[in-house]
């Protein structure tokens, strides 16, 4: 019996390695070569950008009188190895993914964007 609970309790927690997300997750799969395609400067509208992304996470104002809209996404991926009780303690660790899209609109026309995207590992175990 205490050899099947074992089994049961680490097949476990392979499967429910955590992970946790934000943001818009349309970005999940851009690069900036794909939005290149996508956003083409003193051509593409607001209403191009939001059937294709949804809405912004955030809208701003600017003192020039354009918008600037801004999309953002977080995912980050804990190693199964992190719920192990001792051994996520000596050598849990988790990837993050991010990217952050922005986009300036003069009156309904993209007049500039940038995209960033980072991709970094955290070790949070003692053993690193």
């Amino acid at each position: 019996m205490s050899r099947f609970i074992a089994t049961a309790f680490f097949i476990s927690v392979f499967l429910i390695s955590g992970c946790s997300t934000s943001g818009n997750q349309h970005l999940k799969n851009e690069t900036s070569q794909s939005l290149q395609s996508k956003i083409i400067k003193n051509k593409t509208t607001k209403s191009e950008i939001t059937a294709s992304l949804g809405e912004p996470d955030i809208r701003t104002t600017l003192d020039s009188g354009n918008e600037k809209w801004i999309y953002f996404m977080n995912n980050n991926q804990f190693d199964a190895t992190t719920f192990i009780p001792v051994v996520g303690l000596l050598t849990g660790d988790s990837h993050t993914q991010a990217k952050t899209l922005e986009i300036e609109f003069k009156g309904e026309t993209v007049s500039k964007w940038t995209f960033s995207e980072n991709n970094s590992r955290m070790k949070t175990g003692l053993i690193q």
